[in-house]
């Protein structure tokens, strides 16, 4: 079986707070909603906001996407792929 490389997406929303940082992650992530779920994409977020990061972790959770998060000395990466199928709950992951 051959695997796909999955075509890799970022949202630099570095300098920006919630609700702002949180409507443009949405909105990325339901313009890449068929191939993220697919596995076809991947998305990476940039944020330098320690806030924003819960808020868009669990929104995106909540809609049913796999979310992970790294931090470095400046910024927060919060690499979001499909998971289950979206618009099932999804838990912890």
């Amino acid at each position: 079986m051959r695997k796909i490389r999955a075509m890799k997406h970022e949202l630099d929303i570095r300098g920006q707070v919630c609700p702002v940082a949180l409507f443009r992650s949405l909105r990325t992530v339901n313009d890449l909603q068929a191939a993220l779920s697919s596995g076809e994409a991947s998305l990476e977020i940039l944020t330098d906001n320690r806030d924003s990061v819960p808020t868009i972790s669990a929104a995106l959770r909540n809609m049913g996407y796999s979310v992970t998060v790294a931090g470095n000395d400046s910024y927060y990466t919060l690499r979001v792929d499909g998971g289950n199928s979206v618009g099932e709950a999804g838990g912890e992951r």
